[in-house]
């Protein structure tokens, strides 16, 4: 099955894990993509002024540092025949090496990046089709390279910001936070909601730090407010040696992992897809299979104790999120489905216990969950 026939379109970015569909945060909604890359027959020029739309908190991470980090992000120029542009986001990840994604540049047969206040050619690439991840060498281009981050060390609830070209035009900086973090080969897909928009794909996702910890990738279309980035454990792992460089043309290979058919698809995307069309007796199924495959990753059990809530099953429930707690005692997912577990239970001791963990996980979703048991309870 093609991605258009699952919801997914090409664009930007994707999905988001939320607990249920009165949740905006927990309860999972279908990925419809967007890749970032943004089409047009002719380049708006110009590197425009840093835009900074923080959100509420966004005090917590110093402008100054991504103001600086600006000049190391590019914007992508990928020539396709009939005179077309793909426009995208790079970032500069050694040095005259920019990382962006495959699908910015998959038709081109040339490709400039814009940095610095002028045009600097690529002339060679490394392509990863697979995994979204395509390096240009671009010999005289000067910006200084990121340091790279390690996903390990992010936590759901910490704060990131989004460096990319919105609209292909102009740099921006946005501010949020990890929404879920989804172990994938050796990474982990970082699910945020520091927004980014057509023209953003390749730009970069920093912490408080300002180091790169994934390359924006794509979106779900219908999630009001998930977006995806790659792993930077990828970038790191293939970065390229000088006997990988090979000339520029359009790409051949397999799709993104993103793009994939329903079946191929990574398991957290699937299980958006189920909990969107409301299918928790083959979500209930599918958390099973991916338990087996592994037993040591949390999120199939959150996804199953979601499951087992909408069947109307709380203790069942109760005991698939303490199981998930078990194994990451410091997921705000995990306790935030307990919580709610507790409470249709009327365990009042427990879910006290999970209320004050969670406050001190995630207070934006702490916040959350106080609306949600006070619509449960009738309160307005």
């Amino acid at each position: 099955m093609h991605p258009a026939q699952i919801g997914l379109r090409e664009m930007p970015t994707r999905r988001s894990t939320h607990y249920n569909s009165s949740h905006p945060r927990l309860a999972c909604r279908a990925p419809r993509i967007g890749c970032a890359a943004l089409t047009t027959v002719a380049i708006l020029g110009g590197l425009a002024g840093l835009a900074c739309a923080g959100e509420a908190r966004s005090d917590a991470l110093s402008p100054a540092t991504f103001v600086a980090l600006s000049s190391s992000v590019v914007r992508v120029e990928a020539g396709r025949p009939g005179a077309a542009l793909s426009i995208g986001s790079g970032v500069t990840v050694a040095p005259s090496v920019v990382v962006t994604n495959c699908h910015v540049t998959r038709d081109a047969t040339a490709i400039r990046i814009s940095g610095s206040g002028r045009l600097w050619d690529a002339t060679e690439e490394r392509a990863d089709t697979l995994h979204d991840l395509c390096f240009l060498r671009v010999p005289e281009w000067r910006g200084r390279p990121v340091v790279l981050g390690a996903t390990d060390a992010l936590r759901p609830g910490q704060r990131v910001a989004a460096l990319g070209f919105t609209g292909g035009t102009a740099i921006s900086l946005r501010f949020g936070h990890v929404l879920a973090l989804h172990t994938l080969e050796q990474g982990r897909v970082v699910e945020s909601d520091a927004a980014f928009t057509s023209g953003s794909s390749g730009g970069g996702l920093f912490d408080a730090a300002g180091e790169l910890v994934g390359l924006l990738t794509f979106r779900s279309r219908d999630s009001g407010g998930s977006y995806y980035s790659l792993p930077a454990e990828w970038i790191r792992d293939r970065l390229p040696t000088q006997d990988q460089w090979q000339g520029l043309g359009p790409l051949r290979g397999p799709p993104p992992f993103w793009q994939g058919d329903t079946e191929t698809l990574p398991y957290f995307m699937r299980v958006s897809l189920l909990e969107t069309e409301g299918r928790w007796s083959a979500l209930l199924d599918l958390a099973e299979r991916w338990s087996s495959v592994a037993p040591q990753d949390a999120e199939p059990l959150i996804a199953r104790g979601r499951a087992l809530q909408e069947l109307e099953r709380p203790r069942a429930a109760a005991r698939a999120f303490s199981a998930a707690v078990r194994l990451t005692p410091d997921d705000p997912a995990a306790w935030y489905g307990l919580a709610i577990a507790h409470a249709v239970l009327g365990n009042e001791v427990e879910l006290r216990d999970a209320r004050t963990r969670l406050g001190v996980l995630d207070e934006k979703l702490a916040a959350d969950l106080e609306l949600e048991l006070a619509r449960m309870h009738g309160i307005k």
